[in-house]
Order: C-alpha cells, then sequence, then structure tokens
C-alpha cells in the first residue's frame, strides 16, 4: 500500500513551518555570518527539523480523529511560544535560557515591565512566528482524515508511522554523523555539542529545537565532561601561594575515585603563583566589596560620577580588565567574582553551591579572622535563591525582604540600601570599639531598561545628564550609575564618620557588561565602532583605600581573578592552583576566557592568532576547555570538601 498524496503533504507542511521558524529566529538573534561552519550547521539545523517534524507527524497519525489534531495543534502551539520566548530572552540578556532555568523562572513576573517592554521590541519576529504557526495549524485542521469518515486504512496508518520513524532515526542519525566529527576549534559543532559550554553555541549549531533537546538531555541524564589524568605536577615553591601540606600529587595517588583523582592530578599540574610586592599590603584592613550591576568603564566620569572617577584615578586602574558575560547574567558574574570559577553551563551554579563547601570564599576567609562578615542586596534576597546561597559563602545575608524594606521603584535605589545599611557594621559595640568588618554589596540601581520612562533611577536623576552629547539610552545608563556614585560617596562619607575610612578597602565591579544598551550605543561611549566578540566587554575593577598611590597595570586580566588577587593583598592563604583565575599581580601569564570558549592571552586574541601559532592557539584552547570542565567538576563533586582536612 502506497503512502497517500496528503500524507506526504502534511509533513512537508509540518517541516516546513519548523524549518521557517528556526529561520526567522536565527535571523532576529544570532544571524547568519560567516564563521567557518555556517553551511554545516545549517545541514545539522535542517536535519533536526526533519526530525521534529517526523515526531509532530508520528503523533498526529498515531492519535486518531481531532484527538491527533489537537495534539499537533498544542505541538506547534508550545514550539512556536518557545522560540518567542527566546527571543524576547536573547534581545535582554543576548543569550538564551536553559530547561534548568525555564523550570525555576516564576520569579520572572518581577521583572514584567521589562519583559514587555521587550516583547514590544520585538514584535516582528513574534508576529512572523505565530503566522507561520497558524498558516501550520489551518493547513492541518483543513485536512481531511479517513479515519474521521469511519474508514480507517489501518494498513496504510502503520505504513505512515514507520515512515514518520524512518525519518526521524535517518535524520537524526545524519545530524550526529555531521556533529560529531572531531574538531579542537571552540566554535565548531563537535565542541559546543559534545563537550560542556553555553548553550548559545548549541542554539548556533543546531538550531533551537536541537539545542533544547540536548540541554534537556543533559539535565535529565546528566553530562561528564572530558578528562584525562595528569603525569606531570608542578612543584610548590616556600614563597607561592599554596596550602601548607597539600600535597595533589599524593592525593591523586591515593584517591579510588578516579574523577577525583584525575581532579587533584589537574590542579596538581597548575603552576602555582608566588607571593609578591603586593602580598599583604591590605592586611588588617577592612574590605567592602561590590559586585554593581551592569557596570562598566564609561559609568565612570568626572563629572557626572567623581566618585566613582575618585576611586579609579586614585586607586589601582587595571587598563585591560575585561567583564565576560556568562549564561546567567548577574547570578553568574557574582559566581565568577566570589568565587574564581567558570559558571557551569545549564544551571545556576550559585545556587548549586549552596551546600558545598566553599572554604576560599572571602566571606569565609575573613570570618576566620574574626571579621564581621555582611552581605547585602536592595531586591529580594530570594531571587534566584541567594537567601540559600549567600550565606553558605560566608555572609549574613539581608536586604529586601529580610530586615530591610526599600522604597517600591523599580529598579531600587542603592543610596538609599546604603543609607540604611551601613550603621549595621559601623556601629560601636559596649567598648566603644567597631569590629573589623568585610561587607558584600550586591546592587542593583544600574539595571536595564536604560530610559527615562521606566527607569526610576534614570528618572530620578536626568536632570543631571542632560548636557551629555550622548542618545538618550545612554544618558540613563549614566543617570542610572549615578545613584551608585551617591551610595559610594555616602558610603565613604560614614566611613569618614565612624573613624574607618583610612583602615578600609573598596573594591567595585561589574557583574556583566550593559547588554541593556546595543552595540550601538556602546560605541557612543567608546567613539568608534565597538567591537562585539572582545571589545564589548573591555571594563574596568575599582580598588582603592584612602591615601595610596595611584597605579596602573596593563596585564589581561578579568573579574575571575578578583578572588585570588585580593586573597593575596590581605594576606590570606588560600591556594593559587584551586583557582581559574589568578592574582593579577603574579608573573602568571594574563588570560580571559569568555563563554563561547574564545580568549584573550597577552599575545592576542584567538581570533588574531588564528594560522599565526597554531600550536599556541591549540594549547590555549585545551586550557580553556579545561577551565570550563574542572569548574563544573569542583561544583558537582563539591570537590574542595576532598581538601577539608588541609585547609582548616
Amino acid at each position: 500500500m502506497k503512502i497517500k498524496t496528503r500524507d506526504w503533504i502534511l509533513f512537508a507542511e509540518t517541516f516546513c513551518a519548523i524549518i521557517l521558524m528556526e529561520i526567522v529566529f536565527r535571523g532576529f538573534t544570532l544571524g547568519f555570518k560567516p564563521n567557518g561552519y555556517l553551511k554545516t550547521e545549517i545541514c545539522i539545523t535542517a536535519l533536526i527539523s526533519l526530525a521534529v517534524a517526523g515526531v509532530f507527524f508520528f503523533i498526529r497519525k498515531l492519535i486518531p480523529g481531532k484527538g491527533g489534531k489537537i495534539a499537533h495543534l498544542v505541538l506547534m502551539g508550545v514550539s512556536t511560544f518557545m522560540f518567542a520566548a527566546q527571543t524576547v530572552y536573547y534581545a535582554i540578556f543576548e543569550t538564551f535560557f536553559t530547561t534548568y532555568s525555564m523550570l525555576n523562572s516564576a520569579q520572572v513576573i518581577e521583572f514584567q515591565d521589562v519583559i514587555w517592554a521587550n516583547i514590544w521590541e520585538e514584535k516582528l519576529p513574534i508576529l512572523i512566528l505565530f503566522a507561520i504557526c497558524g498558516i501550520s495549524v489551518r493547513l492541518m485542521w483543513k485536512e481531511k482524515a479517513e479515519d474521521e469518515n469511519g474508514q480507517d486504512a489501518g494498513k496504510n496508518k502503520l505504513i505512515v508511522l514507520v515512515m514518520a520513524a524512518v525519518i526521524c532515526f535517518v535524520t537524526s542519525a545524519g545530524a550526529f554523523a555531521i556533529s560529531h566529527r572531531e574538531d579542537e576549534n571552540p566554535t565548531s559543532p563537535y565542541q559546543n555539542l559534545y563537550t560542556i559550554g553555553e548553550i548559545q553555541g548549541s542554539v548556533r549549531c543546531s538550531g533551537l529545537m536541537g539545542a533544547m533537546g540536548i540541554d534537556l538531555w543533559r539535565l535529565v541524564f546528566g553530562f561528564d565532561p572530558d578528562i584525562e589524568e595528569k603525569q606531570v605536577f608542578a612543584e610548590a615553591k616556600p614563597d607561592d601561594n599554596v596550602i601548607s601540606g597539600l600535597d595533589l600529587k599524593a592525593l591523586a595517588e591515593e584517591e579510588k575515585d578516579p574523577v577525583i583523582s584525575s581532579m587533584h592530578s589537574y590542579f596538581g599540574s597548575i603552576e602555582p603563583t608566588e607571593k609578591n610586592s603586593k602580598t599583604g599590603i591590605f592586611k588588617g584592613k577592612n574590605l567592602i566589596f561590590i559586585t554593581a550591576e551592569s557596570f562598566t568603564d564609561f559609568a565612570v566620569d568626572p563629572v557626572h560620577t567623581p566618585t566613582l572617577y575618585k576611586l579609579q584615578t586614585e586607586g589601582y586602574t587595571f587598563d585591560n580588565f575585561y567583564n565576560p558575560i556568562w549564561g546567567v547574567s548577574t547570578l553568574d558574574g557574582e559566581y565568577v567574582n566570589l568565587q574564581g570559577l567558570v559558571p557551569k553551563p545549564g544551571v545556576w551554579s550559585m545556587k548549586e553551591s549552596s551546600s558545598n563547601y566553599l572554604p576560599f570564599t572571602l566571606g569565609h576567609r575573613f570570618g576566620n579572622l574574626g571579621y564581621a562578615t555582611k552581605a547585602y542586596h536592595n531586591h529580594s534576597i530570594y531571587y534566584y535563591d541567594r537567601d540559600l546561597s549567600h550565606p553558605n559563602l560566608g555572609y549574613e545575608f539581608k536586604g529586601q525582604g529580610r530586615e530591610y524594606s526599600f522604597e517600591d521603584t523599580w529598579p531600587e535605589s542603592d543610596l538609599e540600601m546604603m543609607d540604611k545599611t551601613v550603621s549595621d557594621f559601623l556601629t560601636p559595640d559596649e567598648n566603644g570599639e567597631i569590629q573589623p568588618f568585610h561587607v558584600y554589596y550586591l546592587t542593583v540601581s544600574g539595571h536595564l531598561n536604560y530610559n527615562f520612562y521606566t527607569n526610576d533611577m534614570a528618572i530620578k536623576n536626568r536632570e543631571a545628564v542632560q548636557d551629555m552629547d550622548l542618545s538618550e539610552n545612554c544618558k540613563a545608563y549614566v543617570a542610572a550609575n549615578i545613584e551608585l556614585d551617591k551610595a559610594i560617596e555616602l558610603l565613604i562619607e560614614r566611613l569618614d564618620e565612624a573613624g574607618e575610612l583610612e583602615n578600609t578597602v573598596i573594591a567595585i565591579a561589574g557583574d556583566h557588561y550593559p547588554y541593556g544598551l546595543g552595540a550601538e550605543n556602546i560605541s557612543e561611549f567608546k567613539g568608534h565602532d565597538v567591537d562585539t566578540a572582545y571589545e564589548m566587554y573591555e571594563s574596568t575593577f575599582l580598588l582603592w583605600t584612602p591615601g595610596m598611590e595611584s597605579e596602573h597595570t596593563d596585564k589581561i586580566c578579568s573579574n575571575m581573578d578578583i578572588l585570588p588577587t585580593l586573597s593575596n593583598m590581605f594576606g590570606i592563604e588560600y591556594d593559587s592552583r584551586l583557582f581559574m583565575g589568578t592574582d593579577i599581580f603574579s608573573d602568571s601569564e594574563g588570560f580571559v576566557l569568555f563563554k563561547d570558549k574564545n580568549w584573550i592571552s597577552e599575545k592576542g586574541t584567538r581570533a588574531s592568532l588564528v594560522g599565526v601559532d597554531d600550536e599556541y592557539v591549540k594549547a590555549m584552547d585545551k586550557k580553556a576547555m579545561e577551565m570550563f570542565n574542572y569548574s563544573a567538576l569542583v561544583l558537582e563533586k563539591d570537590y574542595y570538601s576532598y581538601l577539608k582536612d588541609y585547609i582548616e
């Protein structure tokens, strides 16, 4: 019995709808810029779209009558909603959400104003996507099926179902065969689909349907990154920043678990950094560390943000500091700032670390020295489950929803948070003494959207930026950061009044670049067309204490280097082999890693070195991959707990 023409037509219509949605989605998000693998990516996406169409067609024909039509409608509707939701998400965050994030997304309602604004901005692709879905469903619904007229041809149905199953198998196998050719290039389909990495790479290489399928598989069944046993161990010298008595080579030889043994071997192969001229220069001082929302170098201005400018010009200036964005925006930015590791793709790494042993965080290290360790946030402390993760970082964590209530604005005021919280750590005890303190702040005033009609902080400070020769979006960004500047100004005043200013270090770093500004806006600040591969992420790290001599360093560095750098400067015992970042002032090679495994080293960007020094590029690609792999394992295996006897 032959397969009827109407069945072929139904399958073709389903495939056309899916592939058209993939094309529209990619066109409005990642685009089709040639990258050496574009033809392969299109081929893989087409094959996966055929496989998905086969699944939809199979379900449609398996369920008789209107039930099959309804099932088809639901499948197409859910898929279209996914395409539309990911389009809006990308417009806000310049990445895609994972299944894990989707299952933990109830809190997203708090940002409904931002979401609705971006739905409006992305109305064209959304309308096109739903038009494709509507046409597909309409054509399917008009189909006259024999089983609705009581003429169900059982043999024909069986053949159709077998055909659909064969199409799924053959096209899936084809996509696997094409993508599974090993390739060390981090932009290749093999690296993005079969090794650890962010979902954005999977979307580029296999389309949204393929990427979400891979992500769901990994979430349900897990994913073991590639690891290898290191044979070469670095020798620790007496002046190295290592934990005394921690012999990783001996631990590797004794460990029965092969994964943990390989981790001991990997970290044991890392060359430790030496103590240097900056070791212990801040020892005994207080530390206030601020992760500032969307903070970057062009938030610093001598006229409009004079306090931030003071810190930048009178403190340490890091001329080649980068702040890459990761898959979970602010939360991953915090994770990098506070733990010096690469966030594990596909999950909320900070939340997942909530029950892990984290001995090297500043909260725990200062707490062990008898400091008061407190953390504050002016948005909900329950967002991203920070009420679980931040106490585990070693802080007494307070903010909106716990001991404090801030004015109902969006975003909330950093100045108000500072005004209400500084007395919590600057109030003398019964003996008139202030306990040494390490305080962590997570700010929110610099949050998108950058405009003068939905951003209350930009509106509040609008008059102060009217003289700037910038677009409205750029002015709004500066206006929002004026609130941060006022907060730091008040902090310095209160520290001075309490007699603690001279004994306090202030450190400020962003969580990510201001992705609420487009490339054209950032180009305004830069004064030229910005390079979106690398220059977009250039930023600043403010590190200042009163009376210090200003100093520049041109070493390539990033926010992954903050934790080991501060640990060294405060004379805190730590093991420089156990982080992915390194002490900026050490003699280690500068290295900046990005979420797509791209990188910058002291020899240049990965793009600029291709074909020039292939062996070096391969070595750095391997380094980048290992940073992803072993960071994920540190999180998954609670690795530091295996070293507990040596750390405490």
